[in-house]
């Protein structure tokens, strides 16, 4: 997967977030559709189009990723102008681990540049569980959301190893931004 163009996705998903104020983008979403893109590109060729994939296919492909299983796609091919031809291929997403996380990691940088949809949409003190107690974001609360976001393919200190700074900055910014109003 393009790692690149999934993070333009993202970003592009922030974007409409901000104007919005959806709260919509999420990791789930995020993947499927950079995955049901890179389906279409491996499985369409010498006439062949996706037609189809398998009901609910959004949790399947999400599953399948985490799994790496399999999901069923439904090709079809123009014969002549009247006829189509159709056939059910089986999809097996592999992903090693490594690649899974870097994945993960794509994200979470992405967001992490998103002050508006991180101050909106994560930076909430609804769950008390990720507030330490004084009910202040910090470090560590903000890892705990982060891997819970990206279904704990990131440990909360995997993402505080590799995004300390990051987090940090994003958290001064929109929070003496906000004591300054």
């Amino acid at each position: 997967m393009d790692e690149y163009e999934f993070s333009e996705n993202v970003e592009e998903s922030l974007r409409e977030d901000n104007i919005s104020e959806s709260c919509y983008t999420n990791f789930k979403d995020s993947l499927v559709e950079a995955l049901i893109k890179e389906i279409r590109e491996n499985v369409q060729g010498d006439g062949w189009k996706l037609k189809a994939f398998e009901k609910n296919k959004d949790d399947k492909i999400f599953d399948a990723f985490l799994k790496n299983g399999e999901i069923k796609v439904l090709l079809s091919k123009k014969i002549d102008k009247q006829k189509h031809k159709f056939k059910k291929v089986i999809v097996k997403l592999d992903f090693s681990e490594d690649e899974k996380k870097k994945i993960a990691e794509t994200y979470v940088n992405t967001v992490l540049e998103g002050y508006y949809y991180l101050d909106l949409c994560l930076f909430t003190s609804d769950d008390e569980d990720d507030n330490d107690e004084d009910g202040e974001i910090n470090v560590d609360t903000t890892a705990k959301i982060l891997s819970r976001e990206v279904y704990g393919i990131l440990s909360p200190d995997e993402i505080i190893q590799k995004f300390k700074n990051k987090i940090e900055e994003a958290i001064k910014i929109i929070f003496n931004g906000n004591d300054d109003e």
